[in-house]
């Protein structure tokens, strides 16, 4: 090899091999400050756009349990109205057995009607306050009919389906020939409750199996979204290091190389 002092053929050469691994060296502490093996498009185009994809769907699926879970509460209300209304339907029930007594005065008799018209507004309300964001899934009034929810990224739905349980229905009751009519309304009015809540339930549970369906697709999703993505940190930590020791020869490497011109400088001042 030629020496000149114009130009410095083994300085060229450190410098360019110094810049390279300076330029790996941003490249890993790029990947270990941020975890991520791929964080731009030019670290890898293709699987950036598959990346993009999969976090589209991460929050498509975060969004679908959101709207489940909104329509379990709806679901909920209704059950919890309906049960209470079961239970007040005892107490009607016994009214109307006491109101069947042809010996009761007319006094009591007023008393124990107007008792028993106040426990059927009671039931009636809570059919039509079974009611969560302007949908009712029980009652005939306002916002009752079926709610679709969204079950999936791919926009299929569930079907809530709305019970429509008419509201109840009981004159006073002057005799037992009238209480024996209101106690087979009664009973057809349970009868329609009970299988509303059957159904209700139903939907409840598949609105469940739903829900963690898409919590295990989700969670399945992001780890592929990690396998393609994430960065080795124990590797990539184990390459730093060694991209430093390689700076620093790299840095005296070119030390040594532009000691060879002072070198040929020596020769002339001798």
């Amino acid at each position: 090899m030629n020496n000149s002092v114009i130009t410095n053929s083994g300085s060229i050469i450190s410098q360019k091999f110094l810049r390279a691994n300076s330029n790996e060296i941003v490249g890993v502490q790029n990947r270990v400050s941020s975890g991520l093996r791929v964080n731009t498009v030019t670290d890898d185009a293709s699987t950036f756009a598959v990346a993009a994809g999969l976090r589209g769907d991460i929050k498509s699926y975060t969004a679908i349990a959101a709207s489940l879970q909104a329509a379990k509460v709806l679901g909920t209300v209704a059950v919890q109205a309906g049960e209470t209304i079961s239970k007040r339907l005892e107490d009607i029930k016994a009214k109307v057995v006491q109101l069947a007594d042809e010996s009761l005065s007319s006094s009591s008799r007023a008393t124990y009607n107007a008792d028993l018209n106040s426990m059927v507004t009671e039931v009636n309300g809570y059919l039509d306050q079974a009611n969560y964001f302007g949908s009712n899934l029980l009652g005939t009034g306002s916002g009752s009919g079926n709610v679709l929810v969204v079950a999936n990224i791919d926009a299929s739905a569930l079907t809530m389906r709305a019970q429509a349980v008419s509201d109840l229905g009981l004159a006073s009751i002057a005799n037992a020939s009238a209480a024996q009519a209101s106690l087979a309304s009664l009973a057809t009015f349970k009868g329609s409750l009970d299988t509303g809540l059957a159904n209700l339930g139903a939907d409840l549970k598949r609105l469940d199996a739903q829900v963690e369906f898409i919590k295990q697709t989700e969670e399945t999703v992001r780890i592929g979204l990690g396998a393609l993505v994430d960065a080795d940190m124990a590797k990539e930590t184990a390459a730093l290091q060694a991209l430093q020791v390689r700076q620093q020869l790299g840095v005296q490497a070119i030390g040594i190389a532009n000691q060879q011109p002072q070198t040929l400088l020596s020769l002339l001042r001798g």
